[in-house]
């Protein structure tokens, strides 16, 4: 085994872009230096092909969600089981998951490694981000599913102090692996940061762990001090959260200051960032916001509450600006105080760039496979 290259699948009920988009593509080139590479995951359509050296197995995602599980336990028992037997090593995006890839390959002569991954918060998100009609009942359940499969994995993976925590509270027995998702910031890099005066961003999906209102509630108490736009940029995934927001501008009279729009691809998003004075993610549950590392690459100051693992990415004051979890008091004051201090913004600017650049340069993600491979085939 040390004289080749590990045979590595990768395994999620993620969607991916059809064609696979460059930063994917790029993902997946860097892994392809150390290991055999299989990724099977959703798209649009149905696509068994090759980019560089990956092979990618991409089933057509359904749009109704129970159809979408029903499909992806058939998909992990049936077709998928024969490539797990093939490999060494099967990485699964989320504790859930994982227990029907356990299942699968329980009666397998050679069984594969397998290592979990948790990319934020697996038991709260769907309650959070979906209208659900037994919430407990969904906690209770994955609670149990992630207790079984992270005490059953060779090792776990996470991307934060938060994801850490977490795991740590079903099982201490597993080694962990603790690096940041991967995220192309190249383009984002090279981008030329001209702000807009008392222009504020919000970029992330209209839901309740996101939390946008809790922007939209500062910025109706902050217009009687000073003028600003709030662009709030992102899927609509909760139909009745995006009705409340929306609401909530009529009502308050903000329509003037006030844009929404969906998703946007990343060279919109690097365009919103360039021209906004402060990023603003107020989530109350969040892996660590790769939106943050992107605002940092183009220079845009940051603030975000310090749930989950965003904390870890920012400095207070220094690279970016940390406001209490949830309070709405806290973060009127904060924006307030950061739009009235042109100075500090372009001292936290450069600064935050500064240490994304070096966070860029470390090798982090690659490095980090390398130590899980390490791990689990020593």
């Amino acid at each position: 085994m040390q004289n080749k290259k590990p045979k590595i699948l990768f395994y999620s009920a993620t969607s991916y872009e059809d064609p696979i988009d460059e930063s994917i593509s790029k993902k997946f080139e860097l892994l392809g230096e150390i290991a055999v590479l299989k990724i099977c995951a959703y798209s649009s359509k149905k696509d068994n092909s090759h980019s560089g050296l990956s092979i990618f197995h991409l089933y057509r995602r359904p749009k109704n969600r129970f159809i979408r599980y029903i499909k992806t336990i058939y998909i992990t028992f049936f077709p998928m089981r024969q490539q797990f037997s093939r490999a060494d090593i099967v990485i699964v995006q989320d504790p859930v998951l994982a227990l029907f890839v356990f299942l699968s390959i329980e009666f397998l002569s050679e069984k594969p490694k397998v290592v979990v991954e948790s990319h934020g918060d697996f038991i709260e998100t769907i309650a959070l981000e979906k209208t659900l009609t037994f919430p407990k009942g969904y906690k209770f359940l994955f609670g149990k599913i992630a207790s079984y499969t992270l005490n059953k994995a060779d090792c776990l993976r996470v991307i934060s102090s938060s994801t850490r925590e977490q795991v740590n509270f079903f099982t201490k027995e597993k080694p962990i692996v603790e690096f940041p998702a991967w995220i192309d910031l190249n383009n984002f890099l090279n981008a030329n940061y001209d702000p807009h005066q008392n222009t504020v961003l919000f970029l992330g999906s209209m839901s309740e762990r996101k939390n946008p209102l809790l922007i939209l509630r500062s910025l109706n108490y902050l217009k009687k001090k000073k003028a600003f736009k709030l662009a709030l940029i992102g899927p609509p995934i909760n139909a009745q959260y995006l009705d409340k927001l929306n609401s909530y501008i009529v009502n308050n009279n903000l329509n003037e200051h006030v844009t929404i729009k969906e998703e946007i691809d990343q060279k919109e998003v690097i365009e919103y960032l360039s021209k906004a004075s402060l990023l603003v993610l107020p989530s109350v549950s969040e892996g660590l916001g790769r939106v943050i590392l992107e605002a940092q690459a183009v220079g845009c100051p940051v603030l975000v509450s310090d749930a989950g693992g965003m904390k870890d990415l920012i400095e207070d004051t220094k690279t970016g600006f940390i406001f209490k979890n949830n309070n709405f008091v806290d973060l009127s004051e904060k924006i307030e105080y950061i739009l009235g201090n042109p100075d500090l913004m372009k001292e936290v600017s450069t600064l935050g760039r500064k240490s994304l650049v070096k966070f860029h340069e470390s090798d982090s993600f690659l490095n980090g496979y390398k130590e899980i491979i390490q791990e689990v085939l020593r």
